[in-house]
């Protein structure tokens, strides 16, 4: 199935007053839309189309900035800026800022198997369940699977407690600027 990022639509009519839409493809996207065409430019098949608006993921510079942001994070808590200290920085904002996350059912005896699938879990209580006890366990998406606006919202809530923990630097500031508008 090919896929392809276009600008703008256009409608027009053929000879036949049959609809016809286009759309205008720029710079990279034309290669994908060329094998879109040339994939089914001779197909015999009817084909389904689905239109729907574009929504970037995460982008590079919210990562990069996120990940500046945790590393100060971690050295305000706890006095050291590393991977452990950063990943554990970034488990608490994940769940502070409560943006992406779902529950399951699941024995007690994999909650470990749990937590080294997911950065953050936490049980949430109990159910019978055909005369066996399960735990209710929320767990967090991580940010690798957030689109941008989710990651605006980890960005702003990390930079809220940065703000609570009175730190203030001019990179913490030009992102504030950024993301307080």
């Amino acid at each position: 199935m090919s896929k392809f990022i276009a600008e703008k639509t256009f409608r027009m009519t053929n000879e036949n007053n049959d609809l016809v839409i286009s759309y205008v493809v720029h710079g990279l996207e034309k290669e994908a839309a060329m094998l879109a065409y040339e994939e089914t430019k001779n197909s015999e098949k009817k084909l389904e189309v689905e239109v729907k608006p574009y929504r970037s993921k995460r982008s590079l510079e919210q990562n990069k900035l996120l990940w500046v942001l945790l590393g100060k994070l971690a050295m305000a808590m706890s006095g050291r800026k590393n991977k452990v200290s950063s990943e554990e920085a970034y488990a608490i904002m994940l769940e502070e800022a409560n943006v992406s996350y779902d529950y399951l059912l699941a024995l007690p005896e994999a909650e470990p198997m749990l937590k080294k699938s997911f950065r953050v879990v936490r049980k949430m209580g109990e159910r019978e369940v055909n005369g066996k006890t399960l735990n209710v366990y929320q767990y967090f998406i991580g940010s690798s699977k957030f689109d941008t606006k989710e990651m605006t919202e980890l960005i702003e809530a990390t930079l809220d407690k940065l703000a609570e923990l009175g730190i203030y630097d001019s990179e913490i500031e030009v992102a504030r600027r950024e993301y307080r508008g």
